[in-house]
């Protein structure tokens, strides 16, 4: 019943990266018919036919000679740019990606930054299971109207000795009722379970930024975890849209305690992680913005 609701969508009047629609009636993007690692087929093509709903996109035999990195081509009359977009785990930067193209989008872009390098800029990425947009409107019902059946929660895979330690911390704590811990579910159920809880906790795997912590955003969550040393196309404001812990962990139980006890911070944070979904990682907002930034360096 779920999927075959209405997917959640944004109108074109609310994007956040403005696009000139004249121009892009004459761009062409030529997109990869194939990837290096077949595992991008669904994070790439999200992207793709994120693209679609604003430019003509042709799939064409683009070789793709930097492992982890997807390369495009965006054409407007006779000016045609180079694009590629880094979706390594790693925040090292791949010079040679970067030195061969005209534009470079860098997901798990450090914050602190690469040096001057104007033709760098953080990447846009999705979720990582479309199906996620056909839920999203019960999942926000259920946010919004239902009570909250768990009230510290988070579901990893400890291949990581890095989180065996918050989870311990987490598992034993006497102050609150911690659900979740080692293993995975179906993911419509895990989805679920983000909806129905009251805190989630967000902590980092090979990735800085990992696909949970996209979730948490796309459904409405208050999220505790550690400072992200990786950053979106635009910044996460601590106490805004997420709450940081110490990186250590020895504040862990506090940060998470604080919000189950007030509403009312805890309720902002829910609603300004939703707010920044729908503003910068939605799909819609995903094409836009490397649609913008091409624009942006032809013009």
């Amino acid at each position: 019943m779920w999927r075959r609701e209405a997917p959640h969508s944004i109108e074109p009047n609310q994007l956040t990266w403005p696009v000139d629609r004249e121009t892009l009636k004459r761009a062409v993007v030529a997109w990869p018919s194939g990837y290096d690692m077949r595992i991008r087929n669904m994070w790439g093509d999200q992207i793709r036919r994120g693209l679609e709903r604003f430019v003509r996109v042709e799939r064409r035999d683009i070789p793709q000679t930097h492992k982890g990195v997807i390369e495009f081509w965006f054409t407007v009359g006779r000016r045609r740019l180079r694009v590629s977009i880094d979706t390594s785990d790693y925040p090292r930067l791949k010079e040679t990606a970067y030195d061969d193209c005209d534009l470079h989008f860098k997901l798990q872009h450090l914050k602190e930054g690469y040096g001057d390098r104007d033709r760098l800029l953080p990447g846009a990425f999705v979720n990582a299971d479309p199906v996620v947009y056909r839920y999203l409107r019960r999942l926000r019902a259920a946010r919004d109207t239902m009570t909250d059946a768990f009230e510290v929660y988070g579901r990893f895979e400890l291949t990581m000795d890095k989180r065996r330690v918050p989870l311990e911390i987490l598992a034993g704590s006497d102050r609150f009722r911690f659900q979740g811990g080692q293993g995975k579910v179906r993911y419509s159920r895990y989805l679920r379970e983000v909806a129905r809880s009251a805190v989630c906790i967000d902590l980092s795997g090979t990735a800085n930024i990992t696909f949970r912590l996209y979730d948490y955003l796309a459904v409405g969550a208050c999220i505790v975890g550690p400072r992200h040393t990786c950053q979106f196309q635009y910044p996460l404001v601590e106490g805004e849209h997420v709450a940081y812990c110490k990186d250590d962990f020895s504040d862990l139980e506090n940060v998470c305690e604080r919000y189950l006890r007030n509403d009312a911070d805890r309720k902002r944070l829910i609603r300004n992680s939703r707010a920044f979904f729908d503003s910068y990682l939605h799909r819609d907002q995903v094409a836009t913005y490397y649609l913008h930034h091409c624009l942006r360096l032809l013009d």
